[in-house]
């Protein structure tokens, strides 16, 4: 019987691994709902509207760690999709910053009800205390990550 890695050696695989289930329950509880979602590329926008408000293109790009001219084809897909506007920076009014469209606020609501779905399925695999307990041990490294960038 082959020996049980460490849990060293498993967090890159454990935390891709959870990252992907996460994603699939949450766009098959979407589809079930008949709620259109947003694809990868799509997803480091919404992050990081969600954790810091309307954005700068620039800004985006840089979270996204992609090229500021990709961040543009990405913007101009998810507006004509109604999920994004562009409006006036009020610190600059040369500057547009990025946010959510009416549209874009409507799915972000179908994504926190996914996401409650998907919270009561992992409930029911390792309990409400443990899950409250990663999801805070998790935070603190994301928090710690972004510090780092």
């Amino acid at each position: 019987m082959p020996d049980t890695p460490e849990p060293r050696q498993l967090l890159g695989q454990a935390l891709m691994l959870a990252g992907r289930d996460f994603q699939s329950r949450l766009d098959h509880d979407l589809q079930r709902r008949d709620v259109m979602g947003i694809s990868a590329r799509h997803r480091a926008i919404f992050l990081h509207l969600g954790r810091h408000g309307p954005s700068r293109a620039v800004d985006l790009a840089r979270s996204a760690g992609v090229r500021p001219q990709s961040m543009m084809k990405i913007i101009h897909e998810l507006e004509s999709l109604n999920l994004l506007e562009r409006r006036t920076d009020p610190a600059d009014s040369r500057a547009k910053l990025i946010d959510f469209s009416h549209g874009g606020r409507r799915l972000i609501d179908e994504l926190s009800r996914s996401t409650e779905t998907v919270w009561q399925q992992y409930v029911d695999v390792v309990g409400e205390e443990n899950l409250e307990r990663l999801v805070h041990q998790l935070s603190v490294l994301a928090t710690e990550g972004e510090k780092k960038s």
